[in-house]
């Protein structure tokens, strides 16, 4: 009975000084982690979710990394957060980055998300608009600076119509859909990865003019890092993207499950909602250049092309370079899926 008693207790005890080293080794791991602060472009949607998927599969600790994912308030707020250090990494328009860097922050784009334009032009038929050339004599709303807005005379120039033959309409971005959808405006400007909502909102009245179809194409979401970090934490950005594009590689392949992962986090998120937004931002990843190079190539022609509209249409006091917005130097190489994995 004694011997017995006495193997129960040192099984115990064995079970205890196990459980401690693990906890204490835990927290050494963890602790050896580089903090760093990542920002969305804006509150989460379906196509934030890969970042999440990495953030939960642990492959930001697999480099070394916990990253900190903030909620955006827009691509403008993005920048600056990037710009004076509040962030190390951040998510933005393309567009945003160029102007904002042209008026002064040191940011530059170190890959591209959308690599195909987001840009689209929502009407509604019930208006009398079924072709593009149909938005001449209409009302299209959006804010005043909105970059669709400030680039449409390049759409326009494409499609045909005079600039002065549409009426601007400003509302606040959040009021897009909601005003298309009451009919108080004939057509707004928004990126496509929201044609769920869209379709929600207008149902069978829709119809959307994709910018790129019209020869109209310059870069979109982009990932962001001030000039400082680039210089003294390379190894971070490098971990970053390694681990990002990881991921986006896993959830272009599975994007029911990415967006399941996404809800741990953001438990407000619609499933159906979400999974639409990230299929359609899927689209959006892929071009000639991924198929070569990698998912978030910079291609320097197309960055030449945006930043063409950017210098001809914002009023900017300084004209840009193609080659200062951007360093390929810390991407990874991940392909796109092969039609093997399926």
């Amino acid at each position: 009975m004694f011997k017995q008693k006495s193997i129960v207790l040192i099984l115990i005890a064995l079970f205890i000084t196990t459980s401690l080293v693990g906890t204490v080794g835990f927290s050494q791991n963890d602790a050896d982690l580089e903090k760093i602060d990542f920002r969305l472009n804006w509150i989460p949607q379906g196509n934030h979710a890969v970042y999440y998927v990495a953030k939960d599969k642990g492959w930001y600790e697999d480099v070394g990394l916990k990253v900190n994912i903030q909620r955006g308030s827009g691509s403008g707020d993005a920048v600056k957060y990037a710009d004076v250090g509040r962030v190390d990494i951040a998510m933005a328009d393309a567009s945003t980055v160029a102007v904002s860097r042209a008026q002064g922050a040191n940011v530059k784009i170190i890959a591209e998300v959308y690599v195909t334009s987001p840009f689209t032009v929502w009407a509604r038929k019930d208006k009398g608009i079924t072709e593009p050339e149909d938005l001449a004599n209409h009302t299209i709303g959006a804010p005043a600076g909105d970059a669709q807005r400030v680039f449409f005379p390049a759409f326009a120039s494409a499609v045909g119509i005079d600039t002065d033959d549409v009426t601007w309409v400003n509302i606040g971005p959040g009021a897009k859909i909601q005003s298309l959808g009451a009919g108080s405006i004939d057509a707004t400007v928004h990126y496509s990865d929201q044609l769920y909502l869209y379709k929600e909102a207008v149902g069978d009245n829709l119809v959307r003019f994709r910018w790129p179809e019209y020869g109209v194409n310059p870069y979109g979401k982009s990932l962001i890092a001030n000039e400082k970090t680039i210089k003294e934490k390379p190894e971070i950005l490098k971990k970053f993207l390694e681990a990002s594009f990881r991921a986006y590689r896993w959830t272009i392949k599975n994007p029911g499950q990415a967006i399941e992962i996404e809800r741990k986090y953001a438990p407000e998120a619609d499933k159906e909602k979400f999974l639409a937004m990230l299929n359609e931002s899927i689209k959006l990843m892929k071009n000639e250049s991924v198929l070569v190079h990698g998912l978030g190539w910079i291609d320097n022609d197309q960055m030449e092309r945006t930043v063409e509209l950017v210098n001809k249409h914002f009023g900017i006091d300084r004209k840009l370079t193609a080659e200062e917005m951007y360093t390929r130097q810390f991407l990874p190489h991940y392909t796109w899926p092969y039609p093997s994995e399926g």
